[in-house]
């Protein structure tokens, strides 16, 4: 299965495409002004629009820490898509042509492209907020109000006792653009609960206008104003920019193929490497499998396995095989591993164990709360290998 790529810089809470979401079923709510159904309907009969383009505020505030940036976005249903934006003091301009997205650098005239999902549209993704929401979440308020001098309704939700800040994300962002997952560094990402989700969507249209997320520590506001459905937009809009000097730096970057997987069997029937499977002595008693993924990196021309091991609080233990290393490998002291010498390095999530053996790579990832060194190296030891 393919994933969608962010069209928004930096990349930050989303990691994870690719998370399960609890669903659970709405409550009532109260006859006074709209009906939750009426919604639902209106929604399922509003067809998105062709092509939008708008000015979005979006605000992140972090354990008390706000940063604040805008935004200038024309967006089309067949993929294609124009933001104006800037990111660690550099004026950007991201063009996706339906195949490919490039990022342009103003201040450094440098270019990157990224490969992308044709068949992902970001406009399209967006409409869909709304039904993804009220598929997941109970909800616990509706109304009509006013935003930015027009109709609008404000939709409240309650995500479940166990919803984390990035699933909340993952439903938000949903199959609409590349999530590039916290899985392949072999770390766990930093699970917040969310408590509360808000969206506005303008009445005319039911376009989420603005949403928010919110919970321990975190919230999360996107908002569009000067919002114009389906006013023509040019198509040079969206032509793939082009630098101002003949010898700037243009680099491409392929995002991998993931897929997910039930069993170690049926991950490991699907790659063209024997996976490695820890025992279940060598693991902490306090985590169980809980799934595998497979990633090919296109532009390493390498595959990998990783196998999760997890606890109740989310808390891991990471195992990788991969028939290549790893582009972005950590460093560490030397350790033995067995009759092999790898790396031991201590992180702020956790120690990641790192060595190769026959010509395949293997690395063992343990969050604090469920080991230490010593723990890593153990189940790193316990794998079936000859050396």
């Amino acid at each position: 299965m393919r994933v969608s790529d962010l069209d928004h810089i930096p990349l930050r809470l989303t990691a994870v495409l690719f998370l399960t979401v609890v669903l659970a079923g709405c409550v009532a709510v109260p006859d006074a002004g709209p009906s939750q159904a009426h919604l639902e309907d209106r929604l399922a009969e509003t067809e998105p629009p062709e092509e939008m383009t708008a000015t979005v505020e979006i605000s992140e505030t972090i354990d008390g820490e706000t940063t604040q940036r805008t935004e200038t976005v024309w967006l089309r249903a067949d993929g294609t898509s124009r933001i104006e934006t800037t990111a660690n003091g550099s004026e950007l301009v991201i063009v996706s042509d339906g195949t490919d997205r490039y990022v342009h650098d103003l201040e450094r005239d440098t270019i990157h492209s990224y490969e992308r999902d044709p068949d992902a549209s970001l406009l399209e993704g967006r409409f869909a907020q709304p039904e993804r929401y009220l598929d997941a979440y109970d909800v616990t308020a509706l109304e009509e109000t006013q935003f930015d001098g027009q109709d609008a309704y404000r939709v409240a939700f309650e995500p479940p006792a166990n919803e984390t800040i990035e699933r909340s994300a993952s439903v938000l962002i949903g199959q609409t653009e590349y999530v590039f997952p916290l899985e392949t560094a072999d770390a766990d990402p930093d699970e917040r609960s969310a408590d509360r989700v808000e969206l506005w969507l303008e009445q005319e249209t039911l376009f989420p206008v603005k949403h928010t997320i919110a919970g321990d520590g975190i919230e999360l506001t996107t908002t569009y104003r000067n919002l114009s459905i389906d006013g023509g937009l040019e198509d040079d809009l969206f032509e793939p920019p082009t630098a101002a000097d003949d010898d700037t730096d243009e680099t491409e970057f392929v995002f991998p193929t993931i897929d997910q997987y039930d069993t170690v069997a049926d991950a490991e029937a699907a790659v063209p490497v024997a996976v490695a499977e820890p025992s279940a002595d060598a693991l902490p008693d306090a985590v169980s499998f809980d799934g595998a993924s497979s990633y090919e990196f296109h532009d390493e021309d390498r595959t990998q396995v990783s196998l999760f091991y997890r606890n109740e609080a989310g808390e891991s233990v990471t195992v990788t095989t991969s028939d290549g290393p790893r582009a972005f490998a950590t460093d560490g002291d030397s350790v033995s591993v067995g009759e092999a010498t790898g790396t031991l390095e201590t992180t702020e999530q956790g120690t990641e164990l790192q060595w190769s053996c026959d010509g395949l790579y293997y690395s063992v990832f343990v969050s604090d709360a469920v080991g230490d060194a010593e723990g890593a190296v153990a189940v790193g030891e316990s794998f079936d290998l000859e050396c």
